[in-house]
C-alpha cells in the first residue's frame, strides 16, 4: 500500500512538474509517452501514475528524450513492453491472464478473450518448443513474441 501511495504522490509531482520538465514541443513524458499513455490515453494523471508504477517513468522519459516522435506510437510502446517484461508475458500467456498480457493485448488493439490468448499461446508454444529456443537471445525471443502478437492482433475484433 505504501508503494502505491508513493507512486501516486510521485506521479502527482511529475504531472504538475514545472515547464522545464516538459519536452520543447509540449509533450509531458509522464502523461504523453510510455505505456501509461496508451493504457490511459484520455487521462494524463492515470497515465503518469501508471508510468511511475511500471518503471518509475524511465521508459516514458527515455522515449520522450531520445525519440519524442515515438510517444504516440503503439508499435514502439508495445515493443518496449515486450522487451521489458518478456518473462512475465510468457508466464501470463501460459496461464491465460495477467496485467502484462492485458497491457500488450490492449496496445495491439485486442481484448484478452479466450480465443485471442489461445492463439497467442499456440504461437508461443511453437517457438518455445523449437530446437533453437534455448540459444535465442532475449531480443530474438521478444521479437518472436511481438511477431506473434502482431499476427494475433490482425485477427482480433477489438
Amino acid at each position: 500500500m505504501t508503494l502505491i501511495a508513493g507512486a501516486v504522490l510521485g506521479a502527482s509531482a511529475l504531472v504538475s512538474a514545472p515547464a522545464s520538465a516538459k519536452m520543447a514541443d509540449g509533450v509531458n513524458p509522464w502523461q504523453h509517452c510510455g505505456i501509461g499513455s496508451y493504457v490511459f490515453p484520455d487521462n494524463g494523471v492515470a497515465a503518469a501514475i501508471s508510468n511511475v508504477i511500471w518503471d518509475l517513468g524511465t521508459t516514458a522519459v527515455t522515449s520522450a528524450t531520445v525519440t519524442p516522435e515515438t510517444c504516440n506510437s503503439n508499435l514502439v510502446t508495445t515493443a518496449l513492453l515486450i522487451d521489458s517484461s518478456y518473462d512475465q508475458l510468457v508466464m501470463q500467456t501460459a496461464q491465460g491472464s495477467g496485467e502484462h498480457l492485458n497491457a500488450a493485448l490492449n496496445l495491439a488493439g485486442c481484448s484478452a478473450t479466450a480465443e485471442t490468448v489461445g492463439a497467442l499461446r499456440n504461437d508461443l508454444n511453437a517457438v518455445v518448443s523449437s530446437a533453437g529456443y534455448a540459444d535465442m537471445t532475449h531480443e530474438d525471443k521478444a521479437y518472436s513474441f511481438y511477431s506473434s502478437l502482431e499476427k494475433v492482433s490482425a485477427n482480433c475484433g477489438a
